[in-house]
């Protein structure tokens, strides 16, 4: 019963923790009538009521010779005045259960950093763990858990977490229970010591039976150790004769600054510890090593106070520092027992023999003898360097190292030998942005360096499935473009061609025929994507190679894919007449059909005529756009011969005859010829007019003939 009124009691203490500010219970146990108990200025009893009943009991809380309250010992009741609040329990015949609590003095604050530490009066508060909504706090080696805004009590330190800082309190014990059978003296409540204290204690009894008294320690900082002694023996209660006296002592073995409760029957009293300074114990005067390597020898402190480490004389290239393991300390509190390491690290290139280290703490000097029996003075040293990306995976890339450049193995490594100094190691990878780490390498050191690469934000490469194309003017030709995004993000490219001639058409296509069109090219981080870059040239392109750049465009670089196009236009142009021989009379006219085809595609066909002078002769139409073959998209046509008419007009004056003339047909791709043949003849009158010419000129034969005969 006793045991679940106390946890009752407990629980309602802990409550108003979460308000502003804690309560500590400094006294918790059964008060019997005639006792008190005292709180710094306030005294706590239990009397009775005058000419009451044995249980009809009251609780007086004086302030000095003031009475403040004065209550029925009712269960469950509560006062509180001022800092003390007190709770009443049960209560029989051996007298009544109250809990007394305080509030505790703010000592400091600690921030939720792991290690944050803060000390008082032997008790060390630490941060252990520090959570999202949650803290690890140690009190003495007691650890709590905080959640944000929560609280929580250890012994007599208090402790609140808003989130930003641990709030630490703390409260003095109850310094003494008062009874009226036996009273207990100790003379002094403070002490300063660098060893163990005896405490001596005088019990003495006012009344007429003999008193059992048990011993008790009620707490002491972590790490002391205290008994009582009675003749030299350890003992756990004492008796006190009737009104005699007995005398024993609290023998305590302190490590720090602190206070030790403790409890003789009732009573109870408190003991301060100070320490009176720091012992330093350094366990090695001479030692051993190898050149290049780090020493790590053990120093002990004990006592209480502020320790200061400066390094003393040292040799060229030797450090010596102190640490605990994590930090180099220059100046820390040791309150007990503390041990830290003194690092000497030997340089590489150290001479053979002897060398004295020197230090001071607290400004007293110390030193360590070093003996370097193996040096590694003026031997080349050997660099590793390893190429991680941000996984902790190899990448392949380059190593420079002053004028050198090395490309580093698959596994992402590479070995340099190096003179002793200090360099500039600059690395990177396709997709990553370099980086640089200053190195200092020493005589014969071999060491290795990991450099980590981050892949920059927009990085990508694009490679052409084929570089050369061959197409013509009925077909298309098509090539697959695969963009890699080596970058950290996301991104979308754009691809064109630059140096295509007037006239050329390029689409960028899901699908090589160029029927499914896209804009750009979305492409997540790592991943690669591909698309087809289809050109169409014009129908009267030329046979030849041409020579263009595909352009891959992103948000922070762009690619240049060099691309050669080659075409095959086999055109053949063909010209046939109608009629290929003509007859026509002198100043007349006439006329024939030209048909005009082509194997492949032939454009811009022209007519040129050559006739003999005079004459007027045309084609007409005198022009063809297109001859040939026609392609809509994927599907090509072939329309048929084209006809145009040849019109021919003779002179007048052409004599009768067989004449021919010429007639070309010239595209871009091919030219064809074909040649007409003209017969032309005269009129009527014109057939008599020779006749009689005719008899003319033999008649004229004739006389001539006669003449010159006579003669």
């Amino acid at each position: 019963m006793k045991k679940v009124l106390a946890f009752l009691l407990s629980v309602a203490l802990l409550l108003p923790l979460v308000g502003a500010q804690p309560y500590v219970t400094v006294f918790e146990g059964r008060l019997a009538g005639g006792h008190a108990v005292v709180v710094g200025d306030y005294t706590i009893t239990i009397v009775k009521s005058a000419g009451g009943s044995p249980y009809s009991m009251y609780l007086m809380l004086r302030n000095g010779s003031r009475i403040l309250e004065l209550k029925p010992f009712v269960f469950g009741t509560e006062i509180e005045r001022d800092d003390i609040r007190i709770i009443m329990g049960s209560y029989t015949p051996d007298g009544g259960f109250i809990v007394v609590s305080v509030k505790p003095r703010f000592v400091g604050s600690l921030e939720p950093k792991v290690g944050a530490k803060l000390s008082f009066n032997g008790t060390t508060v630490e941060v252990t763990a520090v959570g999202n909504r949650t803290i690890d706090v140690s009190v003495n080696g007691v650890v709590r858990t905080l959640e944000v805004n929560g609280s929580a009590v250890v012994d007599l330190v208090a402790l609140e977490y808003n989130g930003k800082e641990v709030k630490v309190y703390a409260a003095s014990p109850a310094s003494e229970t008062i009874s009226a059978d036996y009273t207990v003296f100790y003379p002094y409540g403070k002490v300063k010591a660098s060893g163990p204290v005896d405490l001596p204690i005088t019990v003495a009894s006012s009344t007429d039976a003999e008193l059992t008294l048990p011993l008790r320690v009620l707490s002491l900082p972590e790490g002391w150790s205290a008994s009582f002694l009675y003749g030299g023996i350890e003992v756990g209660e004492i008796s006190v004769p009737p009104r005699g006296t007995v005398s024993l002592i609290l023998h305590i073995e302190p490590i720090s600054s602190g206070a030790i409760r403790f409890a003789v029957g009732n009573f109870t009293g408190t003991l301060e510890v100070e320490s009176a300074g720091i012992e330093v114990s350094l366990p090695y005067l001479s030692l051993e090593a190898e050149a290049g390597t780090a020493l790590s020898v053990p120093v002990s402190f004990s006592g209480t106070g502020k320790v200061e480490f400066e390094p003393g004389e040292l040799p060229e290239g030797w450090t010596v520092y102190l640490t605990n393991g994590q930090y180099r300390l220059r100046s820390f509190e040791v309150e007990g027992s503390f041990t830290a390491s003194l690092m000497v690290e030997v340089p590489r290139n150290a001479t053979l023999g002897d060398h004295r280290i020197g230090f001071t703490l607290n400004g007293r000097a110390y030193s360590l003898d070093v003996y370097v029996y193996k040096t590694y003075l003026g031997q080349p040293a050997k660099l590793t360097v390893v190429l991680t990306d941000e996984s902790g995976n190899p990448v392949r890339g380059w190593v420079a190292v002053e004028d050198r450049n090395v490309t580093t193995s698959p596994a992402g490594s590479v070995d340099l030998e190096l003179k002793p100094g200090e360099y500039t190691v600059t690395a990177g990878a396709e997709g990553c942005s370099p980086v640089s780490e200053k190195v200092k390498l020493s005589d014969g050191e071999e060491k290795t360096l990991q450099l980590e690469l981050k892949r920059a934000e927009y990085y990508f490469t694009a490679k052409l499935e084929r570089d050369v194309l061959t197409t013509g003017p009925s077909g298309s030709g098509s090539t697959e473009i695969v963009i890699q995004n080596l970058g950290s993000r996301d991104d979308e490219y754009r691809v064109t061609v630059e140096g295509l001639p007037d006239g050329w058409i390029y689409v960028v296509s899901q699908d090589p025929n160029g029927a499914v069109p896209v804009g750009s090219i979305k492409v997540d981080s790592g991943d690669s994507a591909t698309a087809y870059l289809v050109l169409f040239p014009p129908f009267n392109v030329e046979s030849g190679d041409l020579n263009a750049r595909v352009v891959v465009s992103g948000s922070a670089s762009k690619r240049e894919l060099p691309l050669t196009i080659h075409v095959e236009n086999p055109a053949f142009l063909r010209l046939d007449a109608e009629m290929p021989s003509l007859t026509v009379r002198a100043g007349g006219s006439t006329a024939t059909n030209l048909w005009v085809d082509a194997t492949g595609t032939v454009t811009n066909v022209k007519f040129t005529v050559q006739a003999p002078n005079g004459w007027d002769v045309e084609v007409l139409p005198p022009t063809i756009s297109r001859v040939g073959a026609e392609a809509y998209g994927n599907v090509v046509t072939y329309p048929g011969p084209n006809r145009v008419e040849l019109r021919v007009r003779v002179p007048k004056s052409a004599p009768a005859g067989t004449y021919t003339i010429t007639v070309t047909a010239a595209g871009d791709q091919a030219k064809a010829e074909t040649v007409i043949t003209v017969r032309v003849t005269q009129g009527s009158s014109g057939t008599w007019i020779g006749v009689v010419l005719l008899v003319l000129a033999f008649g004229v034969v004739i006389w001539l003939m006669r003449r010159v005969g006579r003669r």
